[in-house]
């Protein structure tokens, strides 16, 4: 997304120039390696070359826009998961999942994208029902989450997590965007990009992902994944 202009001198002032203070152009004595030395001295230096080009990764991976929607699946199950388990305990967590369901609500649009995108993704690489397969990420993706919640107690999970909620009924599409799109971090994915993003830790094995066979449900929120997500889903 980028002339050259041309100067002439006229002719008398050229003539002038030439009989007051001899020929324009002398005579070049200089010998051709002399001439090259010269040339190669004055010339700048030339740009670092550019380092090449990674190969791309081999075998299943996103796209970067793939990419991002699994991160943005990922982002709004955890605010699920968060909004489901907290409220259980009462108290100040009290209607948790209701401001859960006011996210989805209000970034409904940017998610059905999200969803579209990796449903786009599943039916060129999986066999079977694509969407069936979104479902399936989700409930992945909300056992995974459970099963941390039971390795460090619901009480400490909640004092860490919960002001997520609260953050996420401020933020804009755009800020979403920005917070699923992170490179400064390293990210869990099910699949790496295909450009070799910045480090990104595979979440599953070959045998786990989305492709392999369904995830059993192990834990009361993944049991509610599917249709608490269902607010944004077509």
């Amino acid at each position: 997304m980028t002339r050259a202009r041309l100067l002439a001198a006229p002719l008398l002032s050229f003539a002038l120039a030439a009989a007051m203070s001899g020929p324009a152009f002398a005579a070049d004595k200089t010998t051709p390696v002399k001439k090259a030395a010269a040339a190669k001295k004055a010339a700048p230096e030339k740009a670092a070359k550019t380092p090449p080009k990674a190969a791309k990764v081999s075998g299943p991976c996103y796209s970067p826009a793939e990419f991002d929607a699994e991160q943005a699946i990922r982002y709004h199950t955890r605010l699920m998961v968060i909004g489901l388990t907290c409220q259980q305990l009462g108290g100040n967590y009290e209607g948790l999942y209701v401001r859960y369901k006011k996210f989805t609500l209000a970034h409904r649009t940017q998610i059905i994208a999200w969803e579209d995108s990796l449903i786009a993704h599943y039916r060129k690489t999986t066999k079977g029902n694509p969407n069936r397969a979104l479902d399936t990420l989700r409930t992945h993706l909300a056992n995974e989450m459970s099963q941390h919640i039971a390795a460090v107690s619901t009480d400490i999970y909640c004092a860490q997590h919960v002001d997520l909620l609260a953050q996420a009924e401020l933020m804009s599409d755009a800020d979403v965007v920005k917070t699923i799109s992170n490179d400064a971090v390293v990210r869990v994915s099910e699949l790496p990009r295909c450009d070799l993003p910045p480090p990104v830790m595979a979440a599953a094995t070959a045998g786990d992902r989305i492709t392999g066979p369904t995830p059993a449900v192990a834990a009361a929120p993944a049991k509610d994944a599917a249709g608490a997500a269902s607010g944004a889903s077509h």
